[in-house]
């Protein structure tokens, strides 16, 4: 029976849209717990910050991939099995690296949670825009709501495991668990394909164009600025907070939970403010406090002051991600997979390269407050790019 002729309940539409926000979710606890675990993982396999930093480049380089290919494959043959093989790479990349003998294993295992949680993040988002597509912008922040509850559980659990003198390695094989169940979750469920049937109304050549069109190449800077300005804050601030903060040592776990508590906050306050500001404008309010706000965190030598423009930053660090792609969503609704794939591919990209740097300035003479120096520049950056945007205009197939 052909799915696109059986129409789907609203009830359906919800119970699957929170299935992608358990999909979010299960990632984000893997994320969030990410700089928090770092100083242990780095013990285990006796690496320096350094050489514990190619762990962004290996699994952002395997984010790249996987929505670069599975974008774009989600809208060629459906939401659903690209969806389950992300999934399944994720749940292996998780397993491989809880059992990783050497850093070198752990690293392939990184290309491999990189490219599921790529693969997953980019089709969940396509697939809840398509459920929604009167409330794209809204039900896109909603999913970044799920994933910062996600990211802000992460911390706590991951530095629970380490005072509680548990190894690291259960985090990641609870979530490979996880992810195991979500896959058997939907298998069982009716996913509606693409908007048109996807590789029906797919068109290379309008592709191609939108691809070349100034505003996406602006939209994917911009996420890759954002995504290594985020990434970097919350995944050094621990790091930061132990060397360089007197008295920082005890809050070094909770400053991740702080940064994502105050964006899940951050994105329910922006979900207020859909359709009544243009997103461009909102990103560059957004960007701008970013900017400021992680700046004022550095400046401090208290624990106290860094902790509040920490969460200060978190709440203008929030709503961005999810503005940027429903901004390009908006532009190009025709080609929602392949285009969100290519601006989170060149976020993951950021991913991979600004975190790797601000660990590698960090063991030079600047130290970590002249290396997290480049989150505040980023963040500027991200504002400064949303006026090159130019009017809105839609692409036709």
């Amino acid at each position: 029976m052909n799915v696109a002729a059986v129409p789907i309940s609203s009830s359906r539409r919800g119970f699957l849209a929170a299935s992608c926000g358990a999909v979010l979710f299960v990632y984000a606890i893997y994320l969030g717990a990410l700089g928090v675990l770092l100083p242990a993982i780095g013990d285990s396999f006796a690496l320096g910050a350094g050489v514990s930093g190619r762990l962004f480049p290996a699994t952002f380089g395997g984010f790249v991939a996987g929505v670069l290919v599975c974008g774009y494959l989600s809208d060629r043959v459906g939401r659903k099995r690209v969806l389950l093989l992300g999934i399944a790479a994720y749940a292996a990349g998780l397993a491989l690296f809880g059992n990783a003998p050497n850093f070198d294993l752990a690293l392939i295992a990184g290309v491999l949670i990189g490219a599921g949680s790529g693969a997953m993040e980019t089709v969940a988002s396509a697939l809840a825009a398509d459920l929604f597509p009167e409330r794209r912008a809204f039900i896109l922040n909603v999913l970044q709501i799920a994933f910062g509850v996600g990211a802000a559980l992460g911390p706590l659990a991951g530095q629970a495991l380490l005072r509680g003198g548990t190894d690291w390695r259960l985090l990641y094989l609870g979530l490979a668990g996880a992810s195991a169940a979500l896959f058997l979750a939907f298998v069982a469920q009716r996913v509606p394909p693409p908007p048109g049937n996807g590789a029906e109304t797919l068109d290379p050549a309008a592709l191609r164009t939108v691809l070349r069109q100034p505003a996406f190449l602006w939209l994917c800077l911009a996420q890759a600025f954002y995504v290594g300005a985020e990434l970097g804050f919350f995944s050094w601030m621990p790091t930061y907070l132990r060397r360089e903060v007197p008295g920082g040592a005890a809050w070094e776990g909770r400053v991740v939970a702080v940064f994502w508590i105050a964006m899940t906050l951050g994105r329910i306050g922006v979900a207020g403010f859909g359709g009544r500001i243009p997103v461009p404008r909102l990103i560059t309010f957004l960007a701008l406090g970013a900017a400021v706000m992680s700046a004022l965190a550095l400046a401090w030598s208290a624990p106290l002051p860094v902790l509040i423009f920490v969460a200060a930053g978190g709440l203008c660090f929030s709503g961005i991600f999810s503005l940027i792609l429903a901004e390009a969503g908006e532009r190009y609704p025709q080609f929602a997979g392949t285009v969100f794939g290519g601006v989170m591919a060149v976020g993951g990209v950021g991913g991979a390269c600004f975190p790797w740097a601000i660990g590698a300035l960090a063991e030079t003479s600047l130290g970590w407050r002249g290396g997290l120096v480049l989150v505040p520049i980023l963040a500027a950056g991200v504002a400064g790019i949303m006026p090159l945007l130019g009017s809105r205009r839609t692409t036709s197939s």
